[in-house]
């Protein structure tokens, strides 16, 4: 007889045991076969964290203050599982020495393991003996789980920066093809998943502290209530993963409103500084550059394998690893199927406007002699239909980067502002109509398709032929940027290289710059000193 609860039941307890401390399964196994199941105060395993998401940061401390599990179980089948998290808090600061060797040798534990694991596997067995099925049931329950965080803290503390961050909702969830939040089924061979990602009020708050480590008085927000989405897809076949997948991953706000003090602007460069010497993949590239032969022999379709090479087995994915392998025929391969592993990035944004303002303390008699803050406005820089993509398929030596920007908008505030709308704008171009031109052929774009494969290419005549300059500044009419590497092929009367030589010899790397429509207009007001 094939019970749901003998299968769901273990896995969704296990799960939440592997990254919380305090926790008893055994306690809750009861609970959750009522159907909903509820932990205060747990500790989180902030090593397993930090190795499956591929943080660059250190975690010191991560804490869950509610977490309930509840399963409908009379609904299974068109209903989810849900996650639901009140109140997340974590403290972090950058890895040390000592911190990144920790990691490195838990890595190359990790693998260890799995190498054993996988040249003594062990018989499959059904406990109850459901067939393919039973499983094909209880993987649809799995990868259709539903996540929710209310209330999530991050504080981060360098020297005597502070930096805060709060998300008041975060849902994570499985997709349909219109991405909307729906129970979908997944073929055991041919998989094409999507999952959506949405993050509700995000604040960013960046402070200074004192001698003591105390923030004496608190500056306005850097980012202030931002709304995001994120979507993924994942396509591949389960029996030539190894030499085919797709990956793409579309990051889309509507709105990004950024203020900046005199007081925070050397804290944020400082912040990017840190940011852009931060080298996140670096412990894979040493694992992977490794003398053991038994962690340079990789099992391509391995997961602990693929985190090695940088394809981060993060929480996020976990329910993907649960697919089980059938015998079943894998579908022929398309014609214009692309063989290798295809990784697309790209973040949209609709508008962003970045506020510049100076900043000095005062005392407020008012208020009983308390420290405040004034704000004076200087600048304010508005940009429209933003959008950044890289594409990458290592296999073939190809990397392409292509940035636009649809409209710019800079304009001096407060005693700055002239009265003259002639001289008002220092930049300016036309004004941005909202028709989602730059965000074509992605993840956001609700007329593509993905067996268009227009978004990707591996050939430098190809991209050219699709990508023209009349395209690119169809997407962004005012500047249009892009880069693409590519390994040229040899002509007929050369020579193959040597295996050694390979990634040396036939790569290029074409740059391609597009602007139209932009006017600047220089103020004598601008340099006048405010009265």
């Amino acid at each position: 007889m094939f019970k749901l609860e003998s299968y769901i039941t273990p896995i969704l307890l296990n799960y939440v045991a592997k990254y919380v401390k305090n926790f008893r399964d055994e306690d809750a196994q009861v609970s959750l076969w009522e159907g909903e199941v509820t932990f205060h105060n747990l500790d989180l395993r902030l090593d397993v964290l930090e190795e499956e998401l591929n943080l660059p940061v250190e975690l010191v401390s991560g804490h869950i203050h509610e977490l309930s599990i509840q399963v409908p179980w009379t609904k299974l089948m068109s209903e989810p599982v849900k996650i639901v998290i009140n109140t997340i808090e974590f403290v972090a600061k950058l890895p040390d020495d000592a911190s990144r060797q920790r990691r490195q040798n838990f890595q190359r534990e990790q693998l260890r393991r799995a190498r054993r694991s996988t040249e003594t596997p062990e018989p499959a067995t059904s406990p109850t003996g459901a067939g393919v099925g039973g499983s094909s049931v209880v993987n649809k329950i799995i990868n259709n789980i539903t996540l929710q965080c209310h209330n999530i803290i991050l504080k981060y503390v360098e020297d005597d920066i502070v930096v805060s961050m709060n998300v008041q909702c975060l849902t994570f969830s499985s997709a349909n093809d219109k991405w909307q939040s729906a129970m979908v089924d997944v073929h055991p061979v041919s998989v094409f998943i999507r999952k959506l990602l949405e993050i509700s009020d995000l604040t960013i708050c960046l402070d200074k502290r004192n001698t003591a480590g105390k923030i004496e008085v608190c500056q306005e927000p850097v980012l202030y209530r931002c709304t995001l989405e994120c979507r993924v897809l994942r396509k591949y076949n389960a029996h030539t993963a190894s030499t085919s997948s797709t990956t793409r991953i579309g990051v889309f706000t509507k709105a990004l409103d950024i203020n900046v003090s005199s007081l925070q602007f050397p804290m944020v460069m400082k912040l990017i500084k840190m940011l852009v010497e931060l080298k996140p993949n670096e412990m894979h590239d040493d694992l992977l550059n490794s003398d053991d032969p038994d962690e340079t022999a990789n099992d391509p379709n391995d997961p602990q394998d693929r985190n090695a090479r940088g394809e981060s087995q993060s929480m996020l994915w976990w329910a993907w690893n649960l697919l089980p392998s059938f015998e079943s025929q894998a579908p022929a391969p398309s014609a214009d199927e692309i063989m290798g592993h295809v990784f697309d990035l790209g973040i949209y944004a609709e508008q962003l406007n970045f506020q510049l303002k100076n900043s000095e303390y005062f005392t407020d008699q008012a208020m009983g002699g308390m420290k405040r803050i004034r704000y004076t406005p200087i600048l304010r820089i508005s940009l429209g239909g933003i959008y950044y993509e890289r594409s990458q398929l290592k296999e073939n030596d190809w990397t392409n980067v292509r940035a636009g920007l649809s409209s710019i908008s800079m304009e001096p505030l407060g005693a700055y502002r002239s009265e003259d709308i002639v001289d008002r704008k220092l930049i300016n171009t036309q004004e941005f109509v909202s028709d989602r031109s730059f965000t074509d052929k992605s993840l956001f774009d609700k007329h593509y398709l993905l067996a268009d494969r227009v978004w990707c290419s591996h050939n430098y005549d190809d991209y050219i032929a699709r990508h023209t300059d009349e395209y690119m500044l169809f997407r962004s009419p005012v500047l249009a940027f892009d880069i693409v590497e590519y390994r040229a092929p040899l002509a007929p009367n050369k020579t193959q290289p040597s295996e050694h030589q390979v990634k040396d010899i036939g790569l290029r790397v074409q740059y391609r710059l597009l602007s139209a429509g932009i006017t600047f207009h220089f103020s004598q007001s601008f340099l006048q000193t405010p009265k």
